[in-house]
């Protein structure tokens, strides 16, 4: 397991050019676009747009800051705000994004679907919550908590990421929220060769 801060997250532009994504944790280590297994990210959103196409991509999408966006996603909408806080959509289709009232701020999660397939939860409030088989990352979009195992806790302040590796045994860990916190959990399924 290892702490992620600000200091160690990578800000690079959008492959379409139109902004810059922060880049928090990625599978394999250094990995680019090309080549990612799984990725995880925040970017602010400023201006209606189009999506950057990414072939062979699946995608989960969640409001961090802002009122929210709708997505046209192949002619198909969906509303990312605070009641509907995840849109779930493939990088191969077409999407557009309409801001709601104003710039945004999101959680992107990508898995490369011949590789692996995901599921990205969001919790909030100061309920305990045990960590499901299959945790790869947890973020803590808003609040602070403590992750608390075996060994010594771990603490968690607003924008700061730990990642497991596959030698810990993620079920033995249960995060602890203050109050008015917000957090999301990565989970990752690898196919079967």
């Amino acid at each position: 397991m290892k702490k992620i801060t600000t200091a160690q997250y990578r800000s690079m532009p959008w492959k379409n050019g139109a902004g810059t994504t922060i880049e928090m944790a990625v599978f394999p280590e250094n990995a680019f676009i090309q080549n990612f297994d799984w990725r995880v990210s925040r970017a602010a959103v400023m201006i209606n747009g189009v999506f950057s196409h990414f072939e062979g991509i699946d995608r989960s999408l969640a409001l961090l800051k802002g009122q929210g966006m709708r997505l046209d996603i192949d002619h198909v909408v969906q509303q990312v705000d605070a009641n509907n806080n995840i849109a779930v959509f493939s990088g191969d289709a077409t999407t557009d994004a309409e801001l709601l009232n104003g710039p945004i701020t999101d959680f992107n999660l990508m898995t490369r679907r011949a590789r692996c397939s995901h599921r990205l939860t969001h919790w909030s409030g100061d309920a305990a919550q045990g960590l499901p088989e299959g945790t790869v990352l947890v973020y803590c979009a808003q609040g602070s908590g403590k992750l608390l195992s075996n060994q010594s806790p771990v603490e968690l302040q607003a924008d700061e990421t730990v990642q497991f590796s596959t030698e810990d045994q993620v079920t033995t860990y249960t995060l602890q929220p203050r109050p008015d916190s917000r957090f999301y959990c990565v989970q990752i399924f690898w196919n079967q060769s």
